[in-house]
């Protein structure tokens, strides 16, 4: 039964699931941590794109991301400028933020896979993209963007 009150907060869940990547990887699960940063990472990018957003309405994205993940390295390796010119600021907060491709590589669909597809250094990859996307996020709540 779905639940009428529901409300996404991508700000909320960005964070939730960073935290619960870092727990799996405390304790050596990196398949699942890759998982949970991988969606730590999709949140905040919505929560991000949702205040660089134009469109009326705004658009929606799904798990699986190709829409979201094509508009954002849009935004973030814009070589035409239309960024700049869009979004003006998101623009230069976001050009250092580097999206490393197992972040979202096979996602979500990746939490089906075996264990032991990916290591330790892919978790943390993950990990510090993941966190380099919510610190900005957070950024952007208290500079009033969000």
């Amino acid at each position: 039964m779905a639940n009428e009150n529901f409300s996404e907060d991508f700000y909320e869940a960005a964070i939730r699931h960073w935290i619960g990547g870092c727990i799996l990887e405390d304790v050596q699960e990196y398949d699942s941590a890759v998982c949970m940063h991988g969606f730590s990472a999709e949140c905040a990018l919505k929560k991000i794109w949702e205040t660089m957003d134009t469109s009326n309405p705004p658009k929606k994205y799904s798990h699986f991301g190709e829409a979201l993940f094509r508009d954002i390295s849009m935004m973030l390796y814009d070589a035409t400028g239309v960024t700049d010119v869009i979004a003006p600021a998101g623009a230069l907060r976001l050009a250092n933020i580097h999206l490393p491709q197992v972040l979202f590589q096979k996602h979500p669909d990746r939490r089906y896979f075996c264990d032991n597809t990916y290591s330790a250094e892919d978790t943390k990859i993950c990990r510090d993209a993941a966190q380099d996307l919510l610190l900005e996020m957070v950024r952007m709540r208290l500079d009033g963007y969000i």
